[in-house]
């Protein structure tokens, strides 16, 4: 068994040395998606083994230490980690921007991108492409093999100041209370908005003894389904930013799908088919939990793996039919299957640089994150250990062993095999099918398929300091403007006489602005 010695350096530092013997042998794995079967450059994985010290937020610093997995690998690879806790949210950042200002960072760290990239043409932070190309021959084909990260993380002086992780590939899902559609009598998943509105419809009718039931409810912000109006945000094939940018997640206030979005809505209001707290933003999480428990609300939007939360968390002890579904997005007015934005593949927010007073080190440390690419390295962080965590079923695929509900909700500070590849550890490649599969049952049965089918995964943006801190203030105020103002359109209280009036209003606080500064922000990254 692993023995772990974590020695507090401070309140805001915390350093780890994990030795002990491996569980077992950690198998490559010919079905996974690594970019090389290289283990390190070229040499044994332990070869120039790493030693440094390593500040990222504290709540991923917290997780780590529970990671039964980072034992194994810092055993295999030699390496000796010290993790420091920089805190958590805006003052980790600004953390950072003090402790490179004072000359205390750590040999290595987690910045933003755009801290990177103002740092390292300063000198403050190593040119990582040099020595990728000497240390790390994985890394350098990842890469090669993916032209829009590269763009990403080329500083405008051609240098590489910063890596960072890849997102796993997921999105929103609509789903429903299959009982209660049952009940109603629906008996398909609606392939259009209108069929939609009419599964509302049915799903009203066939509850209207209830009077607080609403078919459609939710939590955070009422907008959703943009992509099957044309009304979210974009990039087009000629490179022309449409909306407010977010990775499609946003909208296009001038697309004139939007209008007929928010018309749309206003019908659901009317109608009372859709959850009026929602609407105006009173609904918090844990009352849409219990509407949807309690059968107040049938249909919803939100992270995929809400169906299996509702599902573990009350519903068949609510009602022992409480079943859960999820429908693919709808399509759009031409016909064509609409998707939803996944989150960005990857985080500005987590770019991972090295001291340049630290270069010394550098070589291990990126000898150690190249065996991370590795296929032996991929397997290990998203599967495990063969014979403990995973094993080969009868195709050659492998197939967890280990029980999700029991290692997931085990509470912290408790070790534990999981394997949450959205939760920032090195700034590594995913392994999508891996995440899928460590999961509940429900979410396993639809998620590799589902994000197959009906997510899109839109380009990034980089920003300059500058660019970020005035789009940031445009978009805090724009936003704010623009919610109170749908909820006014949508509950009547502003006629949509003066939608025009609103677009002008919405310029006036600096849309147009936002919208120039993605244009522009987006041509100078693609001039790379």
């Amino acid at each position: 068994m692993f023995t772990k010695n974590w020695t507090n350096v401070s309140k805001k530092t915390m350093s780890v040395v994990m030795v002990g013997a491996l569980l077992g042998t950690t198998a490559c794995a010919g079905d996974q998606p690594a970019p090389t079967n290289q283990a390190g450059a070229g040499t044994d994985a332990s070869a120039g083994a790493a030693k440094f010290s390593y500040t990222l937020p504290g709540k991923f610093v917290n997780w780590i230490k529970d990671m039964n997995w980072i034992p194994v690998l810092l055993k295999e690879t030699g390496a000796d980690i010290e993790f420091v806790n920089g805190g958590d949210g805006d003052p980790y950042y600004k953390n950072i921007d003090l402790k490179v200002g004072s000359g205390q960072f750590s040999d290595a760290g987690i910045v933003q991108l755009s801290q990177a990239e103002v740092y390292g043409s300063k000198g403050a932070f190593a040119d990582l492409r040099p020595l990728i190309d000497k240390y790390a021959p994985n890394i350098k084909k990842f890469i090669d093999d993916h032209p829009d990260y590269s763009k990403l993380i080329t500083s405008s002086d051609g240098k590489i100041y910063a890596i960072m992780p890849q997102y796993p590939r997921i999105a929103n899902t609509t789903f429903y209370r299959d009982d209660m559609f049952k009940k109603a009598g629906i008996t398909s998943d609606p392939k259009t908005v209108q069929e939609f509105t009419d599964v509302l419809r049915k799903l009203k009718d066939a509850f209207k003894d209830n009077k607080n039931f609403y078919p459609f409810g939710g939590r955070d912000d009422f907008l959703r389904f943009q992509s099957a109006f044309s009304a979210n945000d974009l990039i087009d094939a000629q490179g022309k930013v449409h909306g407010v940018y977010n990775g499609g997640q946003g909208y296009d206030l001038k697309a004139p799908g939007f209008k007929k979005l928010i018309e749309w809505y206003i019908g659901l209001y009317n109608e009372k088919l859709i959850d009026p707290e929602w609407v105006s933003g009173l609904s918090t999480e844990e009352a849409w939990q219990t509407k949807v428990l309690n059968g107040n609300v049938a249909v919803g939007n939100d992270f995929y793996t809400r169906p299996s939360w509702f599902m573990l968390n009350g519903g068949v002890k609510t009602d022992p039919n409480f079943s859960m579904k999820v429908m693919p997005p709808f399509l759009n007015d031409a016909g064509a299957q609409s998707k939803f934005p996944t989150v960005p593949e990857f985080r500005v927010t987590r770019a991972f640089v090295i001291n340049a007073k630290s270069v010394d080190k550098a070589p291990g440390i990126l000898k150690f994150l190249d065996y991370l690419y590795s296929d032996k390295g991929q397997t290990l962080a998203g599967w495990g250990v063969e014979g403990t965590t995973f094993k080969k079923n009868a195709s050659g695929k492998n197939e967890f062993t280990i029980k999700f509900e029991e290692e997931s909700t085990k509470p912290l500070g408790t070790p534990a095999w999981t394997f949450f590849q959205d939760r920032l550890t090195f700034p590594i490649p995913v392994n999508n099918e891996a995440f899928y599969e460590f999961n509940a049952d429900l979410t396993k049965s639809y998620a590799n398929d589902y994000f197959s089918k009906y997510a899109e995964t839109f380009p990034i943006i980089k920003y300059s300091t500058d660019e970020l801190k005035e789009r940031s203030n445009l978009v805090a105020k724009v936003n704010e403007a623009l919610k109170a103002n749908l909820v006014k359109f949508v509950s009547g209280k502003r006629p949509m006489s003066e939608w025009d009036a609103f677009l002008k209003e919405m310029d006036a606080m600096g849309y147009s602005k936002i919208v120039e500064i993605d244009q522009k922000a987006y041509d100078s990254m693609m001039k790379k």
